[in-house]
């Protein structure tokens, strides 16, 4: 039996049992699913959350690092900060994610737990003034259930209880492979191949409890999987000058230019009761979404002890796929402005393990690609975190982060979401335990 089928035949299973065990409910509420990423009923639509991207060093940093440049790092954002790392090294990320949500509207409230990988990177050098690197991050995740009650009177008196579940899982994963250059003084280039990749499953279905009459109504279960896989590309560019003898100033600026995506669709719709269930609708498809046309832009001041940073990310998603008819909703621009800091007082100290760890700081605000009932989704957050050495000497760290963020609003019965994140990073730098030549007397 193929893949596909089997994993249909699964998620209506799935769906089916729910009806027949969670019919009973008789209150609207959000409720669990098992969601890898997020769990939010802002993910209904399109593909979901997108993921703030970048290095998890970087997250309690607001998320910058379009023109962070340094050697010891793995910067995913912009592919030309790759030509920073020196010749007989490698570089090495790995980083986890916690994260808990908790959302309120007017009439419910729930909360949820998440943890999952935050990214995977490998970087090494080709030469001097010259880096590869691979890695896996995510870019969007879906998660979501939800259960909705009839309150009209005249359908409950005339027909029973009717409930309307929602259930969705899934996002797109980021392979990447970058290639940074040094091209004159103070000029680095690089570009970024991607391949999106992912599933996202989407299942409705409404459940009838007839408590007035004999007639027996039949119970409907829709599922729909998107399947998305895409090359896409990034240039990038930084510039360096020196600001006095130890400090620097970069700018760096990306831009990943607009591709069609084809996106194939599968949709299995039955009517079930207690004895039968029978196929209403199942078909494949194959449509296009746009993936809009990315660009970035930013700017670094970096010394032996502070580091500033700021971002700006911008992507229209207008017109990008189709929204439902009768919905509420509306693409827009994506955007969002990222501000850190970093202050590391003596990486030098022999005595004080304290003043040789980096403290990092951020804030960063957005909007959301999506307009509901004419409110715009808006995300802020604030960070903080704190990096140390796997042992003294070395540019191999640990790296700790925590950020708290509200989006959403209470306007027009919609919901505002409260979530923590917690991101513990790994960072292994080559040349502190390869490349060593034994020495013998």
């Amino acid at each position: 039996m193929p893949n596909s089928i089997v994993r249909r035949a699964r998620y209506v299973a799935i769906v089916l049992l729910l009806s027949m065990f969670g019919g009973g409910m008789t209150s609207a509420a959000y409720a669990q699913m098992s969601s890898l990423n997020t769990f939010s009923p802002y993910t209904m639509y399109g593909i979901g959350d997108l993921a703030v991207g970048g290095s998890a060093f970087n997250r309690p940093m607001g998320g910058v690092g379009v023109a962070f440049r340094t050697p010891y790092r793995f910067n995913y954002l912009n592919p030309a900060a790759l030509s920073a790392i020196p010749r007989q090294s490698a570089l090495f990320n790995f980083a986890g994610e916690g994260k808990n949500i908790y959302a309120k509207s007017p009439n419910t409230s729930t909360s949820y737990n998440t943890f999952n990988i935050h990214d995977l990177g490998l970087a090494v050098p080709l030469g001097k003034g010259v880096g590869l690197g691979f890695s896996l991050t995510p870019v969007s995740s879906v998660g979501y259930t939800s259960r909705l009650v009839e309150r009209s009177a005249d359908i409950t008196q005339n027909v029973g209880s009717t409930i309307y579940n929602y259930a969705g899982d899934g996002g797109i994963t980021q392979v990447s492979m970058n290639l940074g250059v040094h091209v004159a003084k103070g000029l680095s280039l690089g570009a970024a191949m991607h391949y999106w990749f992912g599933d996202i499953e989407r299942q409705y279905n409404v459940v009838v409890n007839d408590y007035t009459s004999s007639t027996i109504y039949r119970n409907i279960v829709s599922s729909e999987n998107k399947n998305i896989s895409k090359l896409l590309f990034t240039l990038g560019a930084q510039y360096t000058c020196r600001v006095g003898k130890q400090n620097a100033l970069t700018v760096g600026a990306t831009y990943q230019p607009k591709v069609k995506a084809t996106v194939r669709d599968s949709r299995l719709t039955l009517s079930h009761n207690s004895v039968m269930v029978d196929t209403i609708y199942s078909a494949r498809s194959r449509t296009k979404m746009d993936i809009p046309a990315k660009w970035a832009a930013g700017i670094a001041f970096q010394g032996p002890k502070l580091t500033v940073a700021f971002d700006y990310n911008r992507q229209d998603w207008a017109g990008a796929f189709a929204i439902p008819e009768g919905q509420e909703i509306s693409l827009g621009v994506y955007q969002d402005f990222r501000l850190g800091f970093s202050y590391t007082p003596d990486q030098f100290d022999i005595r004080n393990a304290l003043k040789r760890w980096t403290y990092k700081a951020g804030v960063r605000y957005g909007d959301s690609y999506l307009t509901m009932r004419g409110n715009r989704l808006r995300d802020a957050a604030v960070s903080v975190g704190v990096d140390f050495a796997l042992k003294r000497g070395t540019f191999s760290k640990v790296g700790i982060g925590l950020e708290y963020g509200e989006r959403g609003s209470w306007a027009k019965d919609m919901v505002r979401e409260r979530y923590f994140n917690f991101t513990v990073a790994l960072s292994l730098f080559g040349n502190d335990y390869w490349f060593v030549r034994p020495k013998y007397n």
